[in-house]
């Protein structure tokens, strides 16, 4: 399945639509989110959250064996993709033919799924264009946000929205056999706000600007609920486990959580979780020395490292971590129709995309000064000869550190190269000059 993945996945990428990011790779739910932002920051508009119900239980198989990229593919790659879909189920020891759904399990699932649901936002923009006035405004004015079995539709008229949710409910039962999940299927409007893939978007009314609202967006309350739960439970099933053991079971928990959504407004949300996990973590450290007082308890576990009073923090230097320790970082939404076989390697390897065919250290230059030459203070494009420079050269005691080395333009690399010859030989003394000093 592994194979056939990798042999079907450039084929999708390169016809997939701009506004689908789940399952794809070097694109991501902060991908989703941000292309949300993008959509409302200047304006409110009414959001249609949708769910699929079954998604990939209910895809009918045509969905698949007939979509444009299946067609483009090769015998070889055609023949197992139709055995995995058209394989049957065994319940009971009794086989029962399949007519519809994704293999269950398999790595191919997801990339499947998502052939299956193409087209939606080409029918959407397609309808657009119908509208009175010019295509492009109609068309940009209509936002798509798809990730796997979730997407959202924004658009300022709410009658736009009522009749987008009633096209997309006839597209999804016609095209892939699968219905709206009712429960989960929402219209609201960016002034109430929504939850998306564990974030709440909302539009905060202010007078400091001139839309007069801002829009925000926060770990979605039951993220942090669950957030909460999961620690709670850790706690409690290590109430005899030594403190090591506590401290490597939440800090993967801590990292993990805060990571993903260090990109949005969450500093308060992450002191705020940082106050409840130091309350369950005293009250773990109470209970195992109960005729202890509580500054015999405090310098036990929570040592004072620099400034900070209270660490948790073992004898041997394991130290839980800390949700606020955590940047708070603006996430750069990928640029629309980009994909990773496209070939734009300098666009990836800045977006911290492992390319095999650029070393690492080019990468890590290319990232670190955010794709610009530091000589000319110009962007390096895909197809420019880039060359890795010694700020200090190697012949004047200059280290192969990455402290001391820059990305540079092939031409701006001569002529740093030239520039540096001409340094050096000003500052070579002449025979004339040696008898002054003398």
């Amino acid at each position: 399945m592994e194979l056939a993945k990798g042999s079907i996945q450039p084929v999708y990428e390169a016809k997939a639509e701009p506004n689908v990011y789940g399952f794809r790779p070097a694109r991501s739910i902060h991908d989703a989110i941000g292309a949300i932002f993008n959509a409302i920051s200047k304006k409110g508009k009414y959001a249609l959250e949708g769910d699929l119900n079954g998604f990939f239980d209910n895809i009918i198989t045509k969905a698949i064996l007939e979509s444009k990229v299946f067609q483009r593919l090769d015998e070889k790659t055609k023949k197992p993709v139709r055995a995995w879909i058209e394989a049957g189920v065994v319940d009971k020891s009794t086989f029962k033919p399949t007519n519809k759904g994704t293999p269950q399990g398999g790595v191919i699932s997801p990339l499947l799924a998502n052939i299956a649901f193409m087209g939606m936002e080409t029918m959407l923009n397609e309808w657009a264009e119908t509208w009175p006035g010019a295509k492009n405004p109609n068309r940009e004015g209509l936002t798509t946000v798809v990730y796997a079995d979730d997407f959202i539709i924004l658009h300022e008229d709410k009658e736009v929205i009522i009749e987008a949710k009633e096209r997309i409910t006839k597209w999804c039962k016609e095209n892939i056999g699968v219905e709206l999940n009712k429960e989960k299927t929402h219209i609201t409007h960016t002034r109430e706000g929504f939850d998306f893939l564990g974030f709440n978007i909302r539009q905060y009314p202010t007078i400091t600007n001139k839309q007069g609202f801002k829009t925000l967006i926060k770990p979605s309350k039951k993220s942090i609920k669950e957030h909460k739960e999961k620690i709670r439970k850790v706690v409690q099933m290590h109430k005899a486990a030594p403190q090591s053991a506590v401290i490597a079971r939440l800090n993967p928990i801590i990292t993990g959580w805060a990571n993903n959504f260090r990109h949005v407004v969450s500093k308060e949300v992450f002191s705020s979780i940082d106050a409840y996990i130091w309350n369950k973590l005293w009250a773990w450290s109470r209970r195992r020395h109960p005729r202890k007082n509580s500054k015999w308890v405090k310098d036990k576990y929570y040592p004072r490292v620099g400034t900070r009073r209270w660490t948790f923090k073992t004898d041997k230097g394991e130290t839980l971590k800390l949700h606020s320790d955590t940047k708070i970082e603006r996430h750069v939404k990928v640029r629309g129709t980009k994909h990773i076989y496209d070939g734009d390697k300098v666009y990836w390897a800045k977006r911290g995309h492992n390319d095999p065919t650029l070393s690492t250290r080019v990468k890590n230059l290319l990232k670190n000064q955010k794709g610009t030459c530091t000589w000319c203070n110009h962007p390096l494009e895909n197809g420019d000869i880039m060359e890795v420079d010694h700020i200090k050269p190697r012949k004047e005691g200059g280290k192969d550190v990455y402290a001391n080395l820059q990305l540079l333009h092939g031409h701006c690399h001569d002529t740093k190269t030239r520039s540096d010859a001409e340094r050096q030989k000003k500052e070579i003394l002449t025979a004339s000059d040696w008898k002054c000093v003398r």
